[in-house]
């Protein structure tokens, strides 16, 4: 046991997987999936991890819901180590994967949450008035008699959420709760968790959907390559890829002398060039107020078809900012 009182707290990650491959399988191949991953949760708190496919997001989930060792480091879930105290810790955290595995198709709803009911350890007395009462949270009430197999894929994945917090969890990891919802589905699915951390649960969540984590997490951190690049609340995390506000400037191609001039504006931290067919768009991070959308136009008074727009930073851009950054 950690003396920590984070929810959860990570020192030093990592986690390799080998793999053997060539004539008789002589061949060993090793992928280092987190290289000394280092993070730390708030109780009570939702927080996302971001992070291109590959990344290792998943790998760290269930390293902490310790379903998989780490190689390296050390990891805490309520101050208990993951590995030593496996047993004492699975009572108390709930694991909702992305996809329709884990459930069993060919009973009802309701006697899937029974038999999950029954491994968790809930008494006889309380299993079904429980059970109606996750039913009724996740809004599975008149289906809860129906097979599982008759399910649309947004009933199944608040099946899979009802039986997470069926056991009243302290912790639940959430790895892609809304991957392949519609957006119906995918609204009341976080309307659910906001809900939960009303009630004191912590939530660590997965996701690449940028605008869904800035609904949900106060606080962020971006995986990348099993590397964490940053970690932050999302209005600082602008800031550091160079501020909160984005100004757009779209003709049919630049100059490099045009792009060198607003590069020399004042507050400018960066500039991304990007092709849209004939067109060029170039992306100015702006750190300051002093930059209107008049100054770019005033430094490109050769383009008559030019647009000029400005806009809020958004998490996307901080995403991609930071993941490019990694892979150069």
């Amino acid at each position: 046991m950690s003396a920590t009182s984070f929810a959860i707290e990570t020192r030093g990650v990592t986690r390799v997987f080998d793999s053997r491959k060539g004539f008789l399988f002589r061949e060993v191949s090793r992928t280092e999936a987190l290289k000394g991953v280092d993070l730390a949760v708030e109780q009570g708190a939702i927080f996302g991890l971001l992070g291109p496919n590959g990344a290792g997001k998943t790998t760290l989930t269930k390293i902490l819901s310790t379903l998989l060792l780490p190689t390296g480091g050390r990891a805490f879930v309520l101050g208990h180590d993951v590995v030593t105290d496996a047993e004492w810790l699975r009572p108390r955290i709930g694991l909702v994967l992305g996809g329709e595995r884990g459930l069993y198709n060919r009973i009802s709803g309701r006697e899937n949450l029974r038999y999950f009911a029954d491994l968790y350890g809930l008494p006889t007395a309380e299993r079904e008035r429980r059970i109606e009462e996750i039913l009724e949270r996740v809004d599975l009430s008149s289906a809860a008699d129906r097979r599982v197999e008759e399910y649309s894929r947004g009933m199944k994945q608040k099946l899979h959420l009802a039986r997470g917090i069926l056991h009243r969890p302290q912790v639940l990891f959430l790895d892609e709760p809304t991957i392949g919802l519609d957006p119906k589905s995918a609204r009341e699915t976080r309307k659910l968790v906001r809900s939960l951390v009303a009630d004191g649960v912590t939530i660590f969540l997965t996701t690449h959907y940028m605008f869904e984590a800035e609904e949900l997490c106060p606080q962020l951190a971006i995986l990348s390559k099993g590397r964490i690049v940053a970690r932050d609340t999302v209005a600082r995390l602008r800031q550091l890829v160079g501020g909160d506000r984005t100004l757009e400037a779209e003709a049919y191609g630049f100059e490099d002398s045009e792009v060198s001039a607003l590069r020399r504006l004042p507050g400018v931290s960066k500039i991304i060039e990007e092709e849209y067919g004939p067109r060029t768009r170039l992306t100015l991070r702006v750190r300051t107020d002093e930059i209107r959308p008049d100054d770019v136009r005033a430094l490109l008074p050769d383009h008559p078809e030019l647009e000029v727009k400005e806009r809020r930073t958004s998490l996307e851009d901080v995403y991609l900012d930071l993941v490019e950054e990694e892979a150069h």
